[in-house]
Protein backbone atom coordinates (compact mmCIF):
# COMPACT_ATOMS: atom_id res chain seq x y z
CA UNK A 1 0.00 0.00 0.00
CA UNK A 2 2.79 2.15 1.21
CA UNK A 3 4.73 1.79 -1.97
CA UNK A 4 1.84 2.16 -4.25
CA UNK A 5 1.25 5.36 -3.01
CA UNK A 6 4.90 6.42 -3.24
CA UNK A 7 4.73 4.94 -6.94
CA UNK A 8 1.86 7.36 -7.53
CA UNK A 9 3.01 10.38 -6.15
CA UNK A 10 6.14 10.36 -8.09
CA UNK A 11 4.57 9.23 -11.64
CA UNK A 12 2.52 12.79 -10.36
CA UNK A 13 5.57 14.48 -10.24
CA UNK A 14 6.87 12.91 -13.57
CA UNK A 15 3.79 13.76 -15.55
CA UNK A 16 4.17 17.28 -13.87
CA UNK A 17 7.83 17.48 -15.49
CA UNK A 18 7.32 20.12 -17.73
CA UNK A 19 5.78 22.59 -15.12
CA UNK A 20 9.01 22.04 -12.57
CA UNK A 21 11.64 22.85 -14.82
CA UNK A 22 9.97 25.71 -16.24
CA UNK A 23 8.90 27.38 -12.41
CA UNK A 24 13.16 26.09 -11.45
CA UNK A 25 14.07 28.39 -14.88
CA UNK A 26 11.92 31.22 -13.55
CA UNK A 27 14.04 31.08 -10.68
CA UNK A 28 17.14 32.15 -10.74
CA UNK A 29 19.30 31.36 -7.61
CA UNK A 30 22.91 31.39 -9.13
CA UNK A 31 24.91 34.69 -8.96
CA UNK A 32 25.62 36.34 -12.12
CA UNK A 33 29.19 36.14 -12.67
CA UNK A 34 32.01 34.74 -14.31
CA UNK A 35 31.34 31.46 -14.59
CA UNK A 36 31.93 29.51 -17.06
CA UNK A 37 28.97 27.11 -18.41
CA UNK A 38 29.68 23.75 -18.68
CA UNK A 39 27.54 23.21 -21.64
CA UNK A 40 24.41 24.15 -22.81
CA UNK A 41 21.81 23.87 -20.85
CA UNK A 42 18.11 23.46 -22.58
CA UNK A 43 14.61 22.37 -21.57
CA UNK A 44 14.85 19.06 -23.53
CA UNK A 45 17.83 17.83 -21.85
CA UNK A 46 16.21 18.34 -18.36
CA UNK A 47 13.03 16.97 -19.79
CA UNK A 48 15.03 13.48 -20.54
CA UNK A 49 17.27 13.45 -17.28
CA UNK A 50 13.73 14.33 -15.04
CA UNK A 51 11.96 11.93 -16.63
CA UNK A 52 14.69 9.25 -16.78
CA UNK A 53 15.46 10.12 -12.81
CA UNK A 54 11.33 9.37 -12.21
CA UNK A 55 11.63 6.50 -14.07
CA UNK A 56 14.65 4.97 -12.39
CA UNK A 57 13.10 6.01 -8.71
CA UNK A 58 9.94 3.54 -9.47
CA UNK A 59 11.98 1.33 -10.63
CA UNK A 60 14.24 0.67 -7.98
CA UNK A 61 11.49 1.14 -5.42
CA UNK A 62 9.41 -1.83 -7.15
CA UNK A 63 12.81 -4.02 -7.31
CA UNK A 64 13.44 -3.55 -3.45
CA UNK A 65 10.04 -3.80 -1.80
CA UNK A 66 8.24 -6.19 -4.62
CA UNK A 67 10.42 -9.50 -3.01
CA UNK A 68 9.17 -10.46 0.20
CA UNK A 69 9.31 -14.12 0.07
CA UNK A 70 12.11 -14.05 2.40
CA UNK A 71 9.72 -12.90 4.98
CA UNK A 72 7.41 -15.86 5.15
CA UNK A 73 10.31 -18.16 5.46
CA UNK A 74 11.60 -15.83 8.40
CA UNK A 75 7.91 -16.43 9.71
CA UNK A 76 8.29 -19.95 10.03
CA UNK A 77 11.45 -19.93 12.97
CA UNK A 78 9.38 -17.11 15.30
CA UNK A 79 9.47 -18.62 18.49
CA UNK A 80 5.06 -18.75 18.95
CA UNK A 81 4.96 -21.09 15.98
CA UNK A 82 8.23 -22.84 15.53
CA UNK A 83 7.10 -25.85 17.82
CA UNK A 84 4.06 -25.82 15.25
CA UNK A 85 6.59 -25.43 12.31
CA UNK A 86 8.43 -28.21 13.55
CA UNK A 87 5.67 -30.53 13.88
CA UNK A 88 3.96 -30.17 10.71
CA UNK A 89 7.27 -30.60 9.16
CA UNK A 90 8.16 -33.84 10.59
CA UNK A 91 4.63 -34.81 9.81
CA UNK A 92 4.52 -33.82 6.07
CA UNK A 93 8.17 -34.00 4.90
CA UNK A 94 9.39 -37.18 6.96
CA UNK A 95 5.64 -39.02 7.57
CA UNK A 96 6.28 -39.34 11.13
CA UNK A 97 3.55 -40.28 13.43
CA UNK A 98 2.50 -37.68 16.06
CA UNK A 99 2.84 -39.77 18.89
CA UNK A 100 6.61 -40.26 17.65
CA UNK A 101 7.23 -36.47 17.52
CA UNK A 102 8.41 -35.56 21.24
CA UNK A 103 6.16 -32.83 22.78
Amino acid sequence: MAIDNFEKFIIDVRNKIDDIINEAKSINTEPQGNKRRRRNNNSHDHQVASLEVCDNIVNFANDRFQFKDHLVAASLFFPNTLENTVVSFLMTSWKLPAWLIPN
